[in-house]
């Protein structure tokens, strides 16, 4: 699917909240099973975006924001743009490249290291999105994970 998948058009990604469920089992182990993935556009048309925590793994439970341990809910944040295949980060050339490092402040640790790449499950359509995960190490991206995006609502 992330080969054959379209690409979302980012500036439709802009303003609205994604609901994300990270799939490997390992990720509730750690309180990463579910976030909220969140884009905004800057007012030079340029799509950013940041995740926050959510309380609980249980998919069916309530969507709550889980703050940081410094109060914030926002955190990770990211550039948005199509994959460039000049680029090191160019795995799917069909998919938008997330990259956590490409922002003023990245978050340190890493998150700041994360690449996502992302594409449409359902053409034309950005109500459900599928995501893979990279760390950079260097020149090498280790993977690290799948995931999967659903349109919850715009952003607060």
């Amino acid at each position: 699917m992330l080969v054959r998948g379209e690409q979302p058009d980012p500036t439709a990604l802009g303003g609205w909240e994604y609901r994300g469920v990270n799939m490997p089992a390992t990720s509730r182990l750690l309180g990463l099973r579910r976030f909220i993935k969140g884009f905004t556009t800057d007012d030079a048309g340029r799509v950013h975006g940041y995740n926050k925590l959510v309380r609980g793994h249980d998919l069916a439970a309530l969507w709550t924001v889980r703050p940081q341990r410094d109060g914030r809910e926002a955190y990770a944040p990211f550039a948005v743009a199509p994959v460039d295949p000049e680029a090191i980060d160019n795995r799917y050339l069909n998919a938008l490249l997330l990259d956590y490092s490409a922002v003023p402040d990245p978050e340190p640790g890493v998150a700041g290291r994360l690449r996502d790449y992302l594409v449409r499950v359902i053409p034309s359509s950005d109500d459900l999105l599928l995501g893979r995960a990279f760390i950079a190490l260097g020149s090498r991206r280790v993977p690290v994970g799948w995931f999967a995006l659903e349109r919850m609502g715009p952003t607060d």
